[in-house]
């Protein structure tokens, strides 16, 4: 059964399930939503970016693009953002496999294919009538009985509300702790927490006031970056990679852990509690202009060895088992590295 006739069976039975579905297709080979001797398609064809289509009973956007369908500028983020939510309570995708979404495998032993599931840590459940071949694998639900999937669906979409434990709260609860302390403006600094093969990470530019669980990014560990995360996801990413027991990244602009990053050298707590906990404190320095490209590796290269990092004239870079850790290392840094701010003013009277 081809994915398209699964989904034309599938979506009956959702909507039976009371959910209001949207439909998400990538195509490989090109498609027309209009054709040849329509004024829409004639004006189309003359150079018009965009068309849009209205009837009383449908309308349709056209937008055109020269690049072909992989390399397509819009990533699935932002073609998930035309579609209206509020009238949706289920986006369902073909294609785009390489995503970092949750997703349900159709397994056919007669194609000969090797499965997805044992590389991919979203995907939640294979839709197969065939022994699996590869254990441990997600739990099977039979494709010659598509209610079966459907309860399944409609059961994560009823428990699709964040849980009091899911990563994400704590992230975000320790991110306005930064903020409500001082350390970082609501619009500084970005943070992540790990899971399995993938990471949810901070979007860019986003307002530490307003941030929900849902605004995180999802990224994976092993595929191109979501367009809508942080610009230092490269960073976490790399971080993940060259230490896995790592479970969160916390970047952040203490005015003070900043300040002391100017002295030329690493910077040692001068204070007990500091100097316990963080050690010496490798300060990297980076070129303006080649930070993109060099920070991901110095970084990730700096915390395989010490809990905490600075990129001088920028910010802190702290990780951890957890959020709470990485929030516990960076407000550390900023308490000592304040004091070591006191003391030199002081001994310089």
């Amino acid at each position: 059964m081809r994915p398209t006739t699964l989904l034309r069976k599938l979506v009956p039975l959702l909507r039976q399930r009371g959910l209001r579905i949207g439909y998400l297709k990538h195509a490989h080979h090109g498609f027309a939503l209009d054709r040849p001797g329509k004024d829409s398609y004639e004006v189309a064809a003359a150079g018009a970016r965009q068309v849009m289509l209205v009837s009383g009973e449908h309308w349709a956007l056209l937008s055109r693009t020269n690049e072909r369908a992989e390399d397509h500028p819009a990533g699935l983020d932002t073609l998930r953002a035309r579609f209206d939510a509020s009238s949706l309570d289920l986006l369902l995708i073909e294609g785009f496999r390489s995503a970092a979404v949750p997703k349900i495998e159709v397994f056919r032993a007669a194609t000969g294919k090797t499965p997805l599931y044992p590389d991919d840590d979203g995907i939640l459940a294979v839709v197969s009538d065939d022994p699996l071949p590869i254990e441990p694998h997600p739990p099977v639900l039979p494709l010659s009985h598509l209610e079966t999937l459907a309860d399944f669906i409609g059961k994560l979409v009823r428990d699709s509300a964040v849980a009091p434990d899911d990563p994400r709260l704590a992230l975000i609860q320790h991110l306005q702790r930064l903020r409500d302390e001082g350390d970082i403006g609501s619009l500084a600094g970005n943070a992540s927490v790990r899971q399995g093969k993938r990471f949810w990470i901070t979007p860019s530019g986003a307002s530490l006031d307003a941030l929900v669980p849902d605004d995180l990014v999802a990224c994976a560990l092993d595929a191109p970056l979501a367009e809508a995360a942080s610009l230092d996801a490269p960073i976490h990413r790399e971080v993940y990679r060259q230490k896995p027991e790592i479970g969160s990244v916390l970047h952040s602009h203490g005015p003070h852990s900043v300040a002391v990053s100017f002295a030329g050298r690493d910077f040692e707590p001068p204070d007990v509690g500091g100097a316990r906990l963080l050690g010496t404190v490798p300060v990297l320095r980076l070129d303006l202009d080649q930070h993109r490209d060099q920070a991901p590796a110095r970084v990730a290269d700096a915390l395989a060895s010490h809990s905490i990092c600075i990129i001088a004239g920028h910010g802190a870079y702290a990780c951890g088992a957890e959020i709470r850790d990485a929030h516990h290392r960076t407000m550390m840094l900023e308490l000592s590295a304040r004091i070591a701010v006191i003391a030199r003013a002081a001994s310089a009277r």
